[in-house]
């Protein structure tokens, strides 16, 4: 009578068990390895410990693109500050640009000035201020009256003929522009010929005026502003 085979039919079972979790986790070992190999180049999709931020950019900071910059800010552009100008050689900086309150201005009468229907005035600026200043280009200039500064007729055209170059006021100094104005006894009615108190004055580059007092002269204006009267030039050092 022969044995039982049961133990032996156990036994290949073990075997056949074993041996299928073995080739199991070759494949597996075989599937982390590509996995890993894959992500090493960057031709796969990246390792479970690469993090990706979705939170908002920081206040202040360059969106992704690098196209988006601070809204509070002004990029630099390279511009000089106002009222300075870069020495090309890198040297200090010119003197600012003269500013209305560190100036007093004054009229004169030009002599042999006059012309056929003109007569010539200097404008005068002073510079009261205890540092350098540049005056370059034209002056507003306009009549006032009424004794409030109340502007008289059309502002003076600018002579961009002129010399226009820039000039440099020590403390003291002074620089004046030419202005030619037109007899208002010339025009005919319609002028509305009325008697100046002076002149409001521009200097280059200003948004303050000064009141130009006339003490001596008799400056005759025409209230109608389609009559111009005044036409004045750039500033230039004094002599």
């Amino acid at each position: 009578m022969s044995k039982p085979r049961t133990g032996t039919r156990s036994g290949a079972t073990w075997r056949t068990v074993w041996g299928a979790a073995g080739v199991a986790a070759l494949l597996a070992t075989a599937g982390c390895s590509s996995a890993a190999s894959a992500g090493s180049d960057g031709s796969g999709p990246p390792s479970a410990t690469t993090s990706t931020s979705s939170g908002p950019t920081a206040a202040g900071s360059p969106s992704p693109d690098g196209a988006t910059p601070d809204p509070g800010t002004t990029p630099d552009d390279g511009t000089p500050e106002p009222g300075t100008t870069p020495d090309p050689s890198g040297g200090a900086a010119s003197p600012p640009r003269c500013l209305t309150p560190d100036l007093a201005g004054s009229l004169e009468a030009v002599d042999g000035g006059a012309s056929a229907g003109h007569y010539e005035l200097r404008i005068v600026l002073d510079n009261e201020a205890s540092e350098p200043c540049v005056l370059q280009g034209w002056p507003g200039v306009s009549f006032v009256g009424d004794g409030d500064g109340t502007q008289i007729g059309a502002s003076a055209t600018l002579d961009r003929s002129s010399p226009h170059g820039s000039v440099t006021l020590a403390p003291g100094a002074s620089a004046h522009a030419n202005l030619s104005v037109a007899n208002a006894q010339n025009f005919d009615e319609d002028c509305e010929q009325t008697t100046a108190d002076g002149l409001r004055v521009y200097p280059p580059g200003e948004k303050r005026s000064l009141f130009v007092r006339n003490d001596e002269l008799t400056l005759l204006a025409c209230a109608n502003p389609d009559d111009e009267l005044l036409d004045v030039q750039a500033f230039q050092p004094e002599s």
